[in-house]
């Protein structure tokens, strides 16, 4: 894979995401400005994930048939146009379309565009080329909430969802010079039953723990945050950079040690998090939040991600992936959702302790389910 290839792909993946990003604290904000409920600020950020979870299988099927660009440039035009809609709608059931249209571009771009990824990476190198290609997301994470957040301040919404828009713009005209690489279509058919497998089940459920607890954080910590002071960008800056720098060192404990208990750690880590934000406040408390989420997700995911590859042959771990991917979305889709309703009968500080239990739920699978051997 030559270097300018490399080079236009890892800058379209990070204005893809840079551009979700911008806008994932300040959506929040711009519901509550819209008089929105927190019933139904819950109900519009979870619809992003539905269809990214309902669309994921359909694209990698069909990347595999039809080839990598079609879905990439599709995903990017997505989030060109969702910035423009959420504009353009005070309605909830308008915003409510727009973020379900606006998850359809997270299922399609980010599938497609690993799938080219590894289709160009030499084949002892691909982990190495995978993992520089993933840093564009991390990178995108870590700057795009302060950026989106500090835009509002200076520009207001119009002016973030401008550049939010203009940043996919760029994602787009990167992927349309980039070749495809899809050389022989799959003749397989597509059947949702394909997708779906009962032996992930147990790392499928310790996952939806761990994800579950993120849709709440994405929902309700922006507002959390603005209620007190502080820009809610700290907590997504601190926790980027901590959630890159341990994923390497988590993984190979979890190389050395088993999957299940380095997830038990990352899920208590989880935790510790929630009740520190719940029974605390300012910059510095919300810093500290996100350095041990982070810490909770690079040590947890690693080890999850990697148990649907450990328990199934090389033939079936395209199938369970899927099924362990379905449920983090689902898992993110009922998090931001049921918070939602939760925060707007018991407030903030309840909600987040009671999303505390959810993740010593998933210790508890982690401890007390089976205890594959890593491959």
């Amino acid at each position: 894979m030559d270097r300018r290839r490399l080079a236009v792909l890892w800058l379209a993946s990070f204005a893809f995401f840079f551009s979700f990003f911008l806008m994932l604290p300040t959506l929040p904000l711009f519901l509550r400005r819209l008089g929105a409920s927190d019933g139904a600020i819950g109900l519009v950020m979870g619809c992003f994930a539905i269809t990214s979870m309902l669309l994921r299988p359909f694209t990698g099927w069909g990347a595999d048939r039809w080839g990598r660009r079609p879905f990439m440039l599709s995903g990017a035009l997505v989030f060109a146009v969702a910035p423009l809609g959420y504009a353009l709608s005070t309605a909830v059931v308008a915003l409510v379309a727009v973020r379900l249209l606006h998850g359809t571009g997270m299922a399609l771009y980010p599938t497609a565009a690993t799938a080219l990824v590894a289709d160009v990476a030499p084949a002892a190198r691909r982990g190495e080329f995978l993992g520089l290609f993933g840093a564009a997301g991390s990178i995108a994470m870590a700057l795009g909430p302060i950026t989106g957040v500090a835009l509002v301040e200076r520009l207001g919404f119009d002016g973030l969802f401008a550049v939010a828009a203009m940043t996919a713009l760029a994602a787009l005209t990167l992927v349309a010079v980039t070749p495809e690489t899809l050389t022989t279509p799959s003749p397989a058919p597509f059947s949702p039953a394909s997708t779906l497998s009962r032996a992930v089940l147990a790392p499928s459920m310790i996952i939806g723990c761990l994800m579950l607890t993120y849709g709440v954080l994405v929902t309700f910590l922006p507002l959390h945050a603005q209620a007190k002071g502080v820009n809610p960008g700290v907590f997504f800056l601190v926790y980027a950079l901590v959630l890159t720098l341990t994923r390497g060192p988590a993984g190979r404990l979890s190389d050395r040690f088993g999957r299940p208990p380095v997830a038990a750690v990352g899920l208590g880590l989880a935790a510790l998090a929630l009740a520190v934000l719940a029974l605390s406040e300012g910059a510095v408390a919300l810093a500290v939040v996100g350095a041990l989420y982070g810490l909770a997700g690079g040590v947890a995911q690693p080890a999850l991600i990697h148990a649907p590859g450990d328990e199934r042959g090389l033939g079936d771990r395209g199938r369970a992936m899927g099924t362990f991917f379905t449920a983090l979305e689902l898992a993110i889709a009922i998090g931001a959702m049921s918070s939602g309703l939760a925060v707007a009968h018991w407030g903030f500080a309840a909600t987040f302790l009671a999303t505390a239990v959810v993740a010593l739920t998933g210790v508890a699978l982690a401890v007390a389910g089976p205890r594959p051997r890593p491959a």
